[in-house]
């Protein structure tokens, strides 16, 4: 019994470490929303809505 729970911390400790914080941007905007890697607007299915 002492060994699994050992065994279960340490797994949980491992992945914590593993996952770590998320990857977002701390600076993200929303400035090029609605647009290609290339700057254009977006056409077809990817527009967005209401133009």
């Amino acid at each position: 019994m002492k060994h699994s729970v050992f065994f279960v911390v340490i797994f949980f400790a491992l992945t914590l470490v593993a996952c770590g914080k998320p990857t977002a941007p701390e600076s993200a905007s929303s400035d090029n929303y609605g647009t290609t890697h290339e700057g254009k607007p977006a056409e077809g299915r990817n527009e967005l809505p209401g133009k």
